[in-house]
């Protein structure tokens, strides 16, 4: 058991030490893109290009270059994510809904429980597909 968790622990390091600054080549023009910088600012905006050393995103004051040295991390917007955010809003809504009916209905209601739990479950659902998914393709490695 203690060798599994050394094996774990220097994997995790391992993998926060890797520069995964070549992820960047996929991300399509256009596609939305946050580059948090080390000052605190976040800047939102179409990708355009990558170098080695560089991201030049489309704000909209214009296109900004940003170096490597200046990124404490670079996410971009995934649209996928929002069917899994859809199902998590349905769990917590309909289980919400489902919980507090229960509490406060006598017996025998089952068919007015489910009726509340799926409704709630529709409402989380959409909210949750509303909430957009971000995968964060950068990290700066840490000092």
């Amino acid at each position: 058991m203690r060798t599994l968790s050394i094996l774990i622990l220097a994997a995790a390091t391992l993998t926060a030490q890797a520069d995964n600054w070549t992820l960047l080549r996929g991300i399509y023009p256009g596609q939305t893109t946050h580059v948090h910088t080390l000052d605190g600012l976040l800047n939102s905006g179409g990708f355009i290009s990558t170098t080695d050393a560089n991201i030049v995103i489309r704000l909209r004051t214009g296109d900004q270059t940003f170096t490597k040295d200046q990124i404490k991390k670079i996410s971009v917007r995934k649209s996928d994510k929002r069917w899994r955010n859809a199902g998590i809003g349905a769990a917590i809504g309909a289980s919400a809904a489902g919980v507090l009916v229960a509490a406060t209905t006598a017996d025998g209601a089952d068919s007015f429980v489910a009726v509340f739990a799926i409704l709630y479950g529709m409402v989380g659902a959409g909210i949750g597909a509303l909430v957009p998914g971000y995968d964060t393709l950068y990290r700066a490695p840490r000092k």
